[in-house]
């Protein structure tokens, strides 16, 4: 029974999305298999869906105008799907797949859905726990989608996060770890079709979607509160549809999924410049169109991505002074920010720079980067893993032998762009998934080439670099599961892992349950709030955000606490293998009671404080 609450929300939005997604269903190319237009309604449903529960949460974000927003469209998919099982015919229309890769993808999909139903743990250095679900978190008890200040992550566009709320609000904390099968599973399809697209047979490609699903690299951005395997979809379908435009609606589809993928991350500001580009030169190759009408086509893609992700940009340049937001130092001079300072700003951008160094900015380390990124993945910011051996050994075949394709060439200039500009700027793994996806489909090519040539051994070594790869994956993606695994299995598991791997659980507990409980103050930043349910206020957040004026001097802060609403504040000593920081709290302060204390932890009540003015006083 712990686990029916969040199946069950699973399955709400599941059919919501399905829905909200049959809109676009006029718009899909007649051409377009079955596979690709169910795909592409599921991702068009998360992105309208996701935006459209954003702007109503501007009003209010409760269980109860989220169930009015889900429950139409669950109705409509509901309707959709009984339509389909009435007239017995295949929603996906997918072929009959070979047993081995079939299996592989069983398998790692299995292990997706049961480490799923695991309740999320960790601390502040887990970007789930440190925003993707803070955010939604805070949305819920407040009643209404606002900015974080002392989480400037939060800010960013969250489409997905929105949804992560409305399964948060239905199904608990485990609801949106177990929507990864959803991410996992819909970044697969659009896999498989694209293979298709390509060329490849219906074998090759199910051999390419299984040595995607084991890439773990791959896997990584698509659980645990990551958005990059829904982000992925976004820019590989909007890509597809510039690519293969014939009539106006085809780049209206490919500036809705551009304009999602904004919506997403901020790496989809970049895409939007890089899809314009390679839709320009495919037309100009192809001499297609007037001048006249492909600046029309360009301009119907670009706005249609303006207006779909604008909310997001708009809500920040409103509320904090910049559309993006954290912005890079060079917007500085530009936009006023709130709540983090220009040395904040610099800083941030330090440490940006510094976790995404990979192994080097240098043009050396730019022609090696597909030998280091093979073999030295863990060099790489959420790298460890990386994507297995094939891409290395086969793709620049199979890239060769389709590169005359007008379609693979624009393929091959966006995702050189792409590796370019991720390569300056910051070396995340997690970000090119949509690259080494489209380098999976090329290595069946490459191993199909060498079959092709070498009947006897090359067919055999490319054969066991494709199994190696698989089963390299599999060895990595199963353990890094397997602690999910047990919690989903072992109560008792469940609970020790919580004691482990929850910091401050003791004082979180003894705060969620006080009733005298009204506000916390929270004095570390890098206490991971997303496990108080009380309302709280961090006055520096974990990047130099500052909430408010008094945030550095706690001295000047005590006398504010009653005329910020604060009864009860948490006070902890960090120390772990690279910060020792002592209590915040000083000795023998007259307007603070201790009231429960643990090992590094201390929550204090907050008295009546009777300064020389009177503030704070009753």
């Amino acid at each position: 029974m712990r686990f029916l609450p969040a199946i069950l929300a699973n399955l709400l939005i599941l059919f919501a999305i399905l829905g909200t997604g049959s809109l676009v269903g006029p718009l899909l190319p007649d051409h377009l298999p079955r596979t690709d237009r169910f795909t592409a309604k599921m991702l068009a449903g998360i992105g309208l869906l996701g935006t459209l529960i954003f702007l109503f949460g501007q009003i209010a974000f409760t269980p109860r105008v989220l169930g009015a927003l889900l429950v139409v469209p669950a109705m409509a998919g509901v309707f959709r799907v009984y339509r389909v099982v009435r007239g017995s015919v295949d929603l996906l229309q997918v072929s009959r797949p070979p047993v081995i890769p079939a299996c592989v993808i069983g398998l790692v999909m299995a292990v997706t859905a049961l480490g799923g139903l695991a309740e999320p743990v960790g601390d502040i250095k887990m970007d789930a726990i440190a925003y993707h679900y803070l955010g939604p978190h805070v949305w819920l008890r407040d009643a209404v989608i606002h900015v974080l200040p002392d989480e400037c992550h939060a800010s960013f566009p969250a489409i997905v996060e929105t949804l992560y709320g409305s399964l948060i609000a239905i199904g608990g904390t485990r609801a949106p770890e177990l929507f990864a099968v959803v991410a996992f599973g819909l970044l697969l399809l659009v896999s498989y079709g694209f293979a298709i697209r390509l060329g490849l047979d219906v074998p090759g490609a199910w051999w390419a979607t299984a040595l995607i699903a084991t890439m773990p690299v791959v896997y990584r951005g698509s659980y645990g509160g990551f958005v990059d395997a829904i982000f992925s979809s976004f820019i590989l379908l909007s890509l597809r549809f510039a690519l293969d435009a014939r009539k106006y609606t085809d780049y209206i589809l490919s500036g809705l999924f551009v304009g999602f993928a904004m919506g997403t991350k901020y790496t989809g500001l970049p895409a939007l410049v890089l899809i314009l580009t390679v839709a320009l030169v495919i037309v100009a190759l192809r001499q297609s169109a007037s001048p006249g009408a492909l600046h029309f086509r360009l301009f119907l893609l670009a706005a249609t991505a303006i207006l779909i992700a604008s909310p997001w940009y708009l809500r920040n340049w409103v509320v904090l002074g910049s559309p993006i937001y954290p912005p890079p130092p060079a917007l500085l001079r530009i936009f006023h920010i709130r709540y983090m300072s220009p040395e904040a700003i610099d800083a941030l951008a330090a440490l940006i720079r510094k976790e995404g160094i990979g192994m080097g900015h240098t043009l050396p380390s730019f022609l090696l980067l597909p030998f280091h990124f093979t073999f030295h993945p863990a060099n790489f910011l959420n790298g460890p893993g990386g994507v297995g051996i094939t891409l290395l050994a086969l793709a620049p075949f199979g890239l060769l032998l389709r590169l005359r394709d007008p379609f693979v060439g624009m393929l091959f200039l966006f995702s050189f762009a792409e590796v370019a500009g991720w390569f300056v700027t910051e070396q995340e793994a997690r970000f090119l998934i949509h690259v080494y996806i489209l380098l999976a489909i090329f290595a069946i090519y490459g191993w199909r080439y060498a079959q092709e040539k070498s009947p006897r051994l090359g067919s055999l070594l490319a054969g066991a670099t494709v199994a190696v790869s698989i089963l390299y994956g599999l060895a990595m993606i199963v353990p890094a599961r397997a602690a999910d695994l047990r919690a989903v299995f072992s109560p008792r598991f469940e609970e020790q892992r919580k004691s482990r791997e929850i910091p401050y659980r003791e004082s979180f507990d003894y705060l969620n349950a006080d009733p005298t409980v009204k506000k916390v103050l929270v004095l570390e930043p890098r206490v991971p709030t997303f496990y108080l349910n009380k309302n709280y206020l961090k006055p520096i957040g974990r990047f130099g955000e500052q909430t408010v004026p008094e945030a550095n001097d706690f001295a000047k802060l005590a006398p504010r606490l009653t005329a910020y609403g604060i009864t009860h504040v948490l006070d902890v000593r960090l120390d772990d293998e690279t910060l020792h920081i002592d209590f915040r709290v000083p000795p023998g302060q007259p307007s603070l009671r201790l009231v429960f204390e643990q090992p590094g932890q201390r929550v204090y009540a907050v008295e009546p404080f009777a300064g020389k003015d009177g503030v704070g006083s009753n």
